[in-house]
């Protein structure tokens, strides 16, 4: 736990012990509720790391078949909220980077933005260009995966 979660943690109690004490609670009930928070905190920060990373790959074997290709997809397509892990958005937002550079658009230019919501779609446009700190939930991104495979021909060399 860094300096910035123990602060983070003892800013949360301390504001909610004050709070209840504003509210009227007696003294051990704020006491309780601040510590709750603050383990409920901890608890969310643990559940939630950011830093889990892709599953190890002890070797770079192909005979292990589909179910190791599908395990690996999964681990990236499992977010929190129903969320897709950013790193697999960034990763289907540089393949249509790519093939809508082929068509002539640049999907970060504003100015190309109509062409490239022409070619992809609404929904899918919105999902690619969406905050990284906010990824899109699983069905846009599934949406967003469809349109982009759409633009699998090259059309210029």
């Amino acid at each position: 736990m860094t300096a910035g979660d123990v602060a983070r943690t003892a800013a949360l109690g301390a504001g909610v012990f004050v709070l209840m004490l504003v509210v009227g609670l007696d003294l051990a009930h704020c006491l309780l509720l601040a510590l709750t928070a603050c383990v409920l905190l901890r608890l969310r920060a643990t559940a939630v790391a950011d830093d889990d990373g892709w599953p190890e790959h002890d070797d770079d074997r192909t005979d292990t078949g589909a179910r190791r290709e599908v395990d690996r997809l999964s681990w990236g397509l499992h977010g929190f909220e129903s969320r897709v892990d950013r790193r697999s958005l960034a990763h289907l937002r540089g393949i249509a980077t790519r093939r809508l550079r082929w068509r002539g658009v640049d999907l970060d230019d504003p100015s190309d933005a109509d062409r490239a919501r022409a070619l992809l779609g609404p929904d899918a446009h919105t999902a690619l260009t969406a905050d990284p700190g906010t990824p899109p939930r699983y069905d846009a991104y599934a949406r967003a995966a469809l349109a982009v495979e759409r633009l699998t021909e090259r059309t210029t060399p």
